[in-house]
């Protein structure tokens, strides 16, 4: 069929010789010939027959090959979730997702289709495989799995970014595997099988491995292996897809008829394949010869996101708990804080590390940076593997009861894991975090913390390497680490004292624990323990400057003044270890304070805390010789509690008096700290909102889903009836006219019954009247008609839309007459005319369905059917043009080869043949283009000609 016999718009066929649509007439039956399919160009410029169908083992290979790089890619997240569940909740995305585009290449299943099949397959197993946690019997989903899927396209990227790696399977981060995979492979998958563009198909696994990329690690997994395999994969593939297709069109003399282009058969094409392999290999082996001198230096070979991003929690926002140490003892001395199970009497629970002395208090120091000495507070995920266990490492759980706050009770130097009680956990408020889910941890100060704040009845699991002090050999070879002192917060502006007194205490010692040991004793000598309560030597609580300072003079007992300062060093574990930090730390030895308590009376290794245990410490930073790893060494600067202080003796007069002892001064109280410095001064959280029944989840999700369905169906019948207005109302009043046709065709085609392409208006109007007669007759009825005089012919509409199948069927025939005159008759239609002609479209619809159930007048109302057939209908006519050139083109070159060989075989050579040999390729190619210009041009002429009669 030539480009001038191809069907126009609306299944009308263009002019021939043997047809006039201006008189009417049918045009004549195109002669039954049987002719080689025309050929179309392939993705890779090679051509292809059209309707040949792909072998079904090549299918299948191109299938399994796209599966592998997604696997590929998919390994990539190994390093962020440190577990196996990822490679689950990954596998059955890409099975899903092969499920769900063979339906939709089966059913010619639209976008909008397809998404909504992925939303389906999302909410009714993302449960199961993405927050299986919040699913019931870790299947079923709940109302929370249910309204963490909603949320996951939103906040998974955030969870997956902000937790530090391994993330575990909470907080929904099992989306950054499920989400890309799933859409990824429904695109990659469904282009494959409708158009075998595989170029396009492949870059969906590049893309799913750069999303491994943005949200993995600076630590990647087998980088050199998985890069290898899949670019010798991807090369492999695409080449095998251009030259399978390049040669399934060529001809040549020593391949056999009987062998397909595309078999292994082909000796060309084996060939081409074990050369190309032996050279993929080769490269392989020199690239993976050559990794160690090419690798970049460590720490600066992979930009990993995560890295670049601001930790979520600030310790600056909460007060320092070391400014709460004496209301532990003041107020909640006996009260039950928390117990601890598997530990020993005298072992030390860490609270919270402190470096940052800004004068006033001691803060919790965090920074941007991981690497830092203060380190960073990062979001790690609960019942996963922070650090490998070593042979030493111990278990305990922590079950809080008095004790509330976002500081978390740890032990050790390093927290391994962190396994929070679900049973515990779920009984929490609805609408409140779970423990699992606001977990932090800094892992240079082993600090942990739960944002949500603990509460009474949470329960967890603490995974450590208990703390072992250096053995004697090892403090004599351990040096102060500098790098640390140098990153550690500075101390600005304090009293030169401090520096004096610490370089005098200090001393000159053979090694630098020897240098701590000095510091400590000159400390501890001439002290004081006091909490300054009941009967107790007055102490004021806090550590700012002017009250460390008071601990460096000379130990004095002001009596005049009962709130007064007492001099010299008395006070218990929040002034001593403040104290000893900032000495050290002024004669450049990096130290900071812990916060935490000593267990005491421990029950069969389970030990009962109450405020009475709480203390301080200090850690010193030492680094071995030749070692890389920072060992915080533990002093405890205190005096014992039974130590005091011998009070001097009081001056006499000249004139001897009796000696009436004085009755010591009272204790002095604290100082009052400000509202909401301390636990006791914040405010209660508010009783938390009573949880809501589970049906209220479930109709919330359902009627949720309800209202997605209900929108995407409203705006598929929006579209349509924007199409309708702008059909009626925009262009000329040709085009007008054949929009009124289209939307007859287009709702028949809505309805299921799709007309053949090469079909004419009256054909198509035949078949509608005969689908009408198929159906019960409609009830009795009237109908006016009156017929257009110029123009096209149109009939009036009855009144109440109604019409017998007689009066149905001869509209019908009008309005395909009517469309005929419109397109092809010199006058143009009147604006009457294309009012009586739409109004006549209106009552043909209604006719149309009229009779049919409601169902399926609701189906054609949302169906998407007739927007395919249109695009459809423009690439068939387009890959006719392309085929019809692209035959002509291979018939000349054919010619031309044929020639070639002929010439050949005569054994002489001829000057003039070569020449014209060389000439000839270059001319059916311009030959060719000229055709489809000149073609391209008699179109265009024609429409501008009816363009100018409509107009005219």
């Amino acid at each position: 069929m030539s480009a001038a016999h191809l069907p126009g718009p609306g299944g009308r066929r263009s002019s021939s010789p043997s047809a006039d649509p201006m008189m009417g007439t049918d045009p004549a039956p195109e002669a039954s010939t049987t002719a080689a399919p025309p050929r179309r160009a392939s993705p890779g410029g090679v051509e292809e027959t059209l309707g040949e169908q792909r072998p079904l083992r090549a299918s299948v290979v191109d299938v399994v090959v796209l599966a592998a790089l997604f696997l590929l890619a998919l390994l990539g997240f190994h390093s962020v979730f440190g577990g196996p569940w990822y490679l689950v909740t990954g596998v059955m995305a890409l099975v899903l997702s092969l499920v769900i585009a063979l339906l939709g290449a089966r059913w010619s299943l639209g976008p909008l289709l397809l998404t909504l099949a992925i939303a389906i397959v999302h909410f009714a197993l993302g449960a199961a495989f993405v927050v299986p946690d919040r699913a019931l019997l870790g299947v079923l989903p709940t109302p929370s799995a249910l309204l963490e899927l909603l949320r996951m396209p939103v906040t998974t990227w955030k969870s997956a970014l902000t937790i530090s790696p391994p993330i575990g399977i909470g907080n929904g981060v099992l989306g950054v595997v499920w989400l890309p995979m799933l859409l990824l492979g429904v695109a990659g998958f469904s282009v494959l099988l409708r158009s075998r563009r595989c170029v396009i198909a492949w870059l969906f696994p590049c893309a799913m491995l750069l999303c491994s990329v943005v949200f993995g690690t600076a630590e990647a997994t087998l980088p050199l292996l998985r890069g290898l395999l899949f670019a010798m994969l991807s090369l492999a593939w695409l080449s095998w897809r251009f030259e399978s297709a390049r040669l399934r069109t060529s001809r040549s003399t020593i391949i056999s008829d009987t062998v397909r282009a595309g078999s292994w058969g082909n000796p060309v094409l084996r060939r081409r394949v074990i050369g190309g392999g032996v050279i993929l290999l080769l490269a392989a082996a020199i690239t993976g010869a050559a990794s160690p001198a090419l690798n970049p230096p460590s720490g600066t070979a992979r930009f990993a996101l995560r890295d670049s991003l601001t930790p979520q929690f600030d310790p600056a926002e909460y007060v320092s708990p070391l400014s709460d140490f004496r209301g532990y003892v003041k107020h909640r001395r006996k009260e039950e804080l928390f117990t601890v199970t598997n530990v020993k009497d005298g072992e030390q629970i860490r609270l919270a590390t402190l470096d940052d002395y800004n004068r006033e208090v001691y803060d919790v120091a965090g920074s941007d940076r991981a690497d830092s000495a203060s380190g960073a507070f990062l979001k790690i995920a609960g019942a996963v593997d922070l650090a490998q266990p070593g042979g030493d490492a111990r278990s305990s759980t922590v079950t809080i009861s008095g004790y509330h706050g976002v500081w978390m009770p740890s032990l050790g130097t390093t927290t391994d894991r962190v396994d929070p009680d679900q049973e515990t956990t779920a009984k929490r408020p609805s609408g409140s975090a779970r423990l699992g889910d606001s977990l932090f941890l800094n892992r240079r100060s082993q600090t942990l913390v739960d944002s949500s704040s603990l509460r009474e009845g949470d329960s967890y699991d603490v995974t450590y390497e208990p703390y072992r002090s250096a053995s004697e050999d090892a403090q004599h070879s351990m040096r102060f680490d500098d790098g640390v002192a140098e990153e550690l917060p500075p101390l600005e502006g304090l009293d030169p004292k401090f520096k004096q007194t610490a370089e005098e205490w200090a001393g000159d010692a053979p090694n630098d624990y020897a240098t701590m040991s000095n510091l400590m004793v000159g400390i501890k000598s001439e002290a004081e323990y006091s909490h300054g309560i009941e009967d107790q030597q007055a102490s004021l609580s806090g550590h700012g400057e002017s009250r460390l300072l008071a601990m460096l003079n000379d130990p004095s007992f002001d009596r005049s003044e009962a709130d007064a300062m007492p001099q010299g060093r008395i006070g218990d574990e929040e002034q001593f270890a403040a104290l000893t930090a900032v000495l050290a730390r002024e004669i450049g030895i990096p130290a900071r304070v812990v916060m935490g308590f000593e267990v005491s009376g421990s029950d069969a290794g389970t030990a009962t805390v109450t405020g009475d245990d709480v203390t301080a410490w200090v850690e010193v930073a030492f680094r071995e010789p030749g070692s890389d790893t920072v060992r915080w060494e533990r002093f405890d600067p205190a005096p014992d509690s039974d130590e005091t202080l011998t009070q001097p003796e009081q001056k006499t007069t000249d004139k001897p008096q009796p000696q009436v002892p004085q009755p010591p001064p009272p204790p002095a109280d604290p100082p009052t700290p400000p509202p909401g410095a301390t636990a006791e001064d914040q405010p209660d959280p508010p009783d938390p909102p009573e949880p809501a029944p589970l049906w209220v989840g479930y109709v919330s999700g359902t009627g949720l889903l309800a209202v997605l369905v209900a929108a995407t169906l409203g705006a598929i019948a929006g579209a349509k009836v924007l199409r309708r207005r702008h059909r009626r109302l925009r262009g000329a009043p040709g085009d007008r006219i054949d929009g009124g046709w289209r939307e007859i065709v287009d709702l028949r085609t809505d309805l299921g019954r799709r007309s053949a392409p090469s079909d004419t208006r009256k054909e198509t109007a035949e078949a509608i009247i005969a689908d009408l007669d198929a159906r019960p007759a409609p009830g009795p009825s009237t109908s006016t008609g009156t017929s257009s005089s110029t123009g096209a012919e149109t009939a009036q509409p009855a009144a109440d839309g109604g019409g017998s199948d007689a009066e149905a069927a001869a509209d019908l025939r009008r309005l395909a007459t009517g469309a005929d005159r419109a397109t092809f008759a010199p006058d143009a239609p009147t604006e009457s005319d294309l009012e009586s002609y739409w109004a006549t479209v209106a009552a043909a619809r209604r006719r149309m369905t009229e009779n049919l159930p409601w169902h399926r007048r609701a189906r054609a109302a949302v169906s998407l059917r007739s927007f395919r057939a249109r695009r459809r209908a423009d690439r068939r006519a387009q890959q006719r043009l392309r085929a019809a050139s692209a035959q002509r083109s291979e018939e000349d070159s054919r010619r031309g080869s044929v020639a070639d060989r002929a010439s050949r075989a005569g054994g002489a050579f001829s000057l003039r043949s070569a020449l014209e040999r060389a000439v000839r390729r270059p001319r059916s190619f311009v030959d060719g283009a000229v055709d489809r210009y000149r073609a391209w041009r008699r179109t265009s002429s024609a429409r501008r000609g009816q363009r100018r009669r409509r107009d005219r």
